[in-house]
């Protein structure tokens, strides 16, 4: 099957224009949503979906082509809800100075990823096509970008030089350890041990020189 193909089929066929398709729209992926971290991707079916929305299947054949495109529309909010929670906590982490705002920005990820753990878990390990879906495949620019931001307001605190292909690295360091920590803690180093590293290595790396 073509990558186009593929991208079609994530698409719903049509977006609500009135208030209360938009409703249905809604009820079918809060159902999806709800569902996946219990049934499983696998376990979860059109027909959950739409008994756990309280429709019809044909309502929900008449927005999705099938359980992926909803699928989708489940990774694109659960990507919106933690850039919106980072958002919401940056000027926390802008505000912190200089001794905190590095254990700020890292805490800040990882109370954000643990509150969608479950549902994570499902991306990462139950979706076979996870890193096909836009929001996912966009989610390390717009951290860069949100960590940029975040850079902006805190001045001296960062160095100037950490862009391009160090920001990238150090976003992809922050990210993976983290999610490790949430749904594959070791069992022999504890998560408050791991964060503590975590925190130290990054302030090493990002703070400027004396």
């Amino acid at each position: 099957m073509s990558a186009r193909r593929q991208r079609r089929e994530f698409a719903p066929k049509k977006r609500p224009a009135q208030e209360r398709s938009q409703a249905t729209f809604d009820a079918l992926v809060q159902a999806c949503t709800w569902l996946l971290p219990r049934l499983g991707y696998a376990g979860t079916t059109t027909n959950h979906i739409a008994q756990r929305a309280g429709v019809n299947i044909a309502s929900l054949y008449e927005y999705f082509p099938g359980k992926d495109a909803i699928v989708a529309q489940v990774a694109e909010r659960l990507v919106e809800r933690v850039l919106a929670r980072l958002g919401e906590g940056a000027p926390r982490v802008a505000g912190a100075g200089e001794a905190n705002a590095v254990r700020r920005w890292i805490e800040l990820i990882h109370d954000t990823v643990a509150r969608e753990k479950a549902l994570i878990a499902v991306f990462l390990g139950q979706v076979p096509y996870t890193n096909q879906l836009d929001p996912i495949r966009d989610l390390g620019a717009r951290l860069v970008a949100f960590s940029l931001d975040v850079r902006r307001h805190v001045g001296g605190l960062v160095r100037e030089e950490l862009e391009g292909a160090s920001l990238h690295l150090l976003i992809n360091l922050v990210t993976s350890t983290i999610l490790q920590i949430v749904n594959e803690p070791p069992a022999d180093v504890s998560q408050r041990a791991l964060l503590d590293e975590l925190v130290r290595r990054v302030e090493t790396w990002t703070r400027p020189e004396p």
